[in-house]
């Protein structure tokens, strides 16, 4: 997974579901276990995407900045200070950033 290791700065918060069949301490995942939350689901009860995603939005616990994605989005080097200064940008606490990919 190269969204931590490309990040400028260590992720406060992530939500996954891993699936580690032989454990690397040096692996990225590994690195920053104690900030993932794990959410594990039987595939047999799953819906389709917009109820993952219903899942992600309730895992949400106050954190300052919160960002959910699929799978299959890839990121550029600091991507997590990138979307700050975005942020910043707007002048006003409440902006949230969103993005429809292509």
């Amino acid at each position: 997974d190269h969204r931590p290791r490309r990040a400028e700065i260590p992720p406060v918060a992530m939500a996954a579901k891993i699936e580690v069949l032989n454990v690397d301490p040096d692996q990225i995942l590994c690195l920053y276990s104690r900030q993932i939350d794990v959410f594990e689901m039987d595939a047999t009860l799953a819906v389709g995407p917009t109820y993952a995603r219903h899942l992600g939005h309730r895992m949400y616990r106050g954190e300052y900045f919160a960002m959910q994605c699929d799978a299959h989005v890839q990121f550029v080097q600091n991507w997590d200070t990138d979307i700050i200064e975005q942020w910043k940008s707007a002048k006003n606490e409440m902006a949230v950033l969103t993005a429809y990919l292509s």
